[in-house]
């Protein structure tokens, strides 16, 4: 059985009766979970509750919102909802969105789905990556409300091997127009630059000289700040391509006040081609009052797209 049917058995298992709320909660919720969920052995139910609950709530916070109140209310995590056991949430349910329980729960089995999706990237049991480093949180900021657009980019990495004292980043750019790319990268902190090269024309790989080495299980911060030469155009698109595991990647984009584009869309699992199509996808994003898109990804897949594209 693989990673992502594991995790789908223990979340139906979970939904059962009255799902989040029922007794005994430290024996139904499966081991795959509760790595996923960072909860420990011995930890008490209500520790558990919360770590579950919080997980959800995170990974659903960008579903379409008939299917986020259908996935929260089918583990009984809705708070509006006083029915106690999983056939009364479905009824519950089916009259809210008017339909007949057996779309109610084809609809709950695909907000798990969706779940999974968001939570398992990769088949890690399948998968030996060799990788000296894994990447435990990557988070984004892309700013395009200055003259040029600028990205702060942090990530926490973890060895997984004794002796890691440097790493490899790779960074490529979005095809804008027939001309030259260019990128102006900065370290803020945690690491040295200590060599740049362009194996492509729009793809650049940086060695980072870590500060100190790392021991395995051993984990270490750095920022970068990145800087799209003054005049280069650039292509309404922010997608990270993971090389390696990932755990958790947030990305959040400033539009201009004056600049607000008319439509935002979040890319996920997505192909290079896929990618470069540039065409809307069904998963719309609200930019806020700041003129900011946030979005989270659970264990992005390497090898895919994840991220943020936008009509100016």
């Amino acid at each position: 059985m693989t990673v992502s049917e594991k995790l789908m058995a223990e979340l139906k298992g979970l939904r059962r009766g009255r799902g989040l709320h029922a007794p005994n909660l430290e024996r139904q919720v499966g081991p795959v979970l509760r790595q996923l969920c960072g909860i420990s052995e011995g930890s008490g139910a209500e520790t558990i509750r919360d770590r579950v609950r919080s997980w959800v709530l995170k990974a659903t916070e960008h579903f379409p919102e008939d299917l986020r109140v259908v996935t929260i209310t089918s583990l009984g995590m809705n708070p509006d909802v006083q029915p106690v056991f999983l056939a009364e949430r479905v009824e519950w349910l089916a009259k809210l969105l008017d339909r007949d329980a057996r779309t109610v729960r084809r609809r709950m089995d695909a907000g798990l789905t969706r779940l999974v999706e968001a939570a398992v990237g990769v088949e890690e049991e399948e998968i030996d990556y060799g990788d000296p480093w894994r990447v435990q949180h990557f988070e984004a900021l892309l700013r395009l409300d200055g003259p040029t657009p600028v990205c702060t980019e942090r990530r926490t990495i973890v060895a997984t091997r004794e002796g890691v004292d440097h790493i490899l980043w790779s960074i490529s750019l979005p095809k804008a127009g027939e001309g030259p790319v260019g990128l102006d990268v900065k370290v803020l902190q945690g690491a040295v630059l200590s060599k740049m090269e362009r194996p492509s024309p729009r793809r650049f790989q940086l060695r980072l000289q870590l500060p100190h080495t790392l021991d395995a299980g051993q984990a270490h911060s750095f920022s970068l700040e990145m800087c799209v030469p003054l005049g280069q155009p650039m292509p309404p698109t922010y997608v990270f391509w993971p090389e390696r595991p990932c755990d958790r990647f947030d990305l959040v984009v400033r539009f201009h006040p004056d600049r607000l584009p008319r439509m935002v869309w979040r890319v996920s699992d997505v192909f290079h081609r896929d990618a470069d199509e540039l065409e809307p996808g069904p998963e719309q994003l609200s930019v806020d009052y700041a003129g900011e898109v946030y979005t989270s990804f659970f264990r992005p897949r390497p090898g895919r797209g994840h991220g943020v594209q936008w009509k100016p």
